[in-house]
């Protein structure tokens, strides 16, 4: 007589796996998929707007950076891209006002100005949404998004797409966030050379020295960029050219 065995039993390990294969593939659709967006959008602009030059800035307002760059930006006479950060617009409210009013393109770059990768999806779509609340009456409110860091989950990104609102990467980073800095002319030689056409920088510094680091750059991406006959964009502009 044959002995009937039951079934094997799923072992421990295999449960492990299965949820490590769920953990994956929720990865992959919240924050892989944007990033492959991400990676479209900016092939897309360097290839199809070359000869184009965004200038951006992030992270403000504040009462002293953001001032010296919209004055710069004035006396250059060339248009930018700034993405404001609503709680940096709650306490500098007359700046905010200043940055509507300067006739340059706005979006929003979140309330608080977190990392979605380390604060989770609802976190980030929670935080985008209340930066537009905040910024209400100095963005319209179909004004583009830029993720803080770059960073941005599936959740987030198609609740932009529904609002009409874009998603707005860039292509070179300036980098001076950074305590050390090349030379300003060199900064922009290579930017130009390398960089596409949509740069980011930032208009808040508290450090004096970094502070004095965009401006320099600034001036000189205008000075170099005109010598190459770029022409001077905001972000919409670019991305009706790479359209």
């Amino acid at each position: 007589m044959i002995a009937a065995y039951p079934p094997p039993t799923s072992t421990p390990w295999l449960v492990a796996a299965a949820i490590l294969g769920t953990i994956v593939a929720a990865a992959v659709v919240l924050y892989a998929l944007p990033l492959l967006i991400r990676a479209r959008q900016v092939a897309r602009w360097r290839k199809r707007a070359p000869g184009h030059l965004a200038l951006t800035y992030d992270d403000g307002p504040d009462d002293t950076t953001t001032p010296a760059v919209l004055d710069l930006l004035d006396e250059l006479g060339v248009p930018a891209t700034f993405y404001l950060v609503g709680f940096r617009s709650e306490l500098n409210p007359q700046t905010a006002a200043l940055v509507r009013d300067s006739g340059h393109e706005l979006g929003t770059h979140t309330h608080s100005h977190k990392n979605a990768w380390k604060k989770g999806p609802i976190f980030e779509f929670r935080d985008a949404r209340r930066a537009y609340q905040t910024l209400d009456g100095i963005v319209p409110p179909n004004a583009p998004y830029r993720p803080p860091f770059g960073k941005c989950s599936l959740p987030t990104l198609l609740a932009m797409y529904a609002k009409d609102r874009r998603v707005d990467w860039w292509t070179a980073p300036a980098n001076d966030s950074r305590d050390e800095q090349p030379q300003p002319a060199e900064a922009a030689r290579r930017l130009l050379d390398t960089g596409g056409p949509v740069i980011l920088m930032h208009s808040h510094h508290a450090e004096p020295n970094r502070r004095a680091f965009v401006l320099a750059l600034t001036r000189e991406l205008v000075r170099q960029g005109r010598e190459r006959g770029r022409l001077f964009a905001t972000v919409r502009q670019v991305r009706e050219a790479a359209a």
